[in-house]
């Protein structure tokens, strides 16, 4: 499978959504204050360095993580633990296809789904997109997105390989599963989530992998909140990978 030059399949992609997804979070506004944790954002677990699937190849994870808000005075914190599913599927040497799945851990049924995209552009960086949507628990339901820049090591000869990434993700909160029509309030509070991740993965075994991450910084910026707050988040799981390579 042929796709267009990195240099412009990739950069264009990461522009359009970047401007698109904090656009639809930004304009969502109400004329007072509103004290309730985001709108749950999508899945922003890297989980792994900027490798794709690999064409013919899936990747496959399950994962344990946790999150915390941060918001400003007056108003209060909040967060929880989760569990997440990864599914990728290579459609070629640098592009695959597939979905994170979230549910929360401790039983408020929220469950959230992202679409997800990610573009291999050199060995060492890989890009990402994703469209997602979270129904119940503590973030209510909501629209989300993100896009992602991942760095990091690919050394195959060694146990332990490390990686970073850039993330934007936003979310808007909905009254209606999907936002559909009807009455739009009572939601959580949309917002805008910038977050720096640093991770580490370790080879268990040719097709097995541990992973850890954390955010030494994540911000949330919200038009309903009286100003800036911060958004944490740790996650550590296995990454497994199925299939044989050509």
């Amino acid at each position: 499978m042929r796709f267009p030059k990195p240099s412009i399949c990739g950069f264009a992609l990461i522009l359009v959504l970047a401007i698109a997804i904090p656009s639809v979070a930004h304009g969502q506004s109400q004329p007072s204050i509103n004290c309730q944790l985001i709108a749950a954002p999508p899945p922003v677990a890297t989980l792994g360095g900027p490798e794709t699937a690999g064409s013919g190849m899936t990747e496959l994870a399950i994962a344990a993580g946790g999150y915390g808000e941060i918001l400003p005075s007056p108003c209060f914190h909040g967060g929880a633990s989760d569990w997440l599913v990864r599914w990728r599927r290579g459609l070629g040497d640098r592009f695959d296809l597939g979905f994170d799945g979230e549910i929360d851990a401790a039983g408020s049924n929220e469950g959230t789904v992202k679409f997800a995209a990610r573009y291999q552009l050199t060995p060492g960086l890989r890009l990402e997109a994703g469209v997602g949507a979270s129904d119940g628990g503590i973030g209510g339901r909501s629209v989300n997105g993100d896009v992602a820049a991942v760095i990091g090591t690919r050394r195959e000869d060694r146990t332990w390989n490390y990686y970073g990434s850039l993330r934007l993700a936003a979310s808007r909160g909905c009254a209606n599963l999907f936002c559909a029509s009807g009455s739009d309030t009572g939601h959580n509070p949309g917002a805008i989530l910038p977050l720096v991740v640093g991770g580490a993965t370790a080879r268990i075994c040719d097709k097995a992998r541990f992973v850890m991450e954390g955010s030494p910084f994540g911000g949330i910026i919200s038009r309903e909140h009286p100003g800036f707050g911060y958004y944490v988040h740790i996650s550590v799981g296995v990454l497994f990978e199925v299939g044989k390579r050509p």
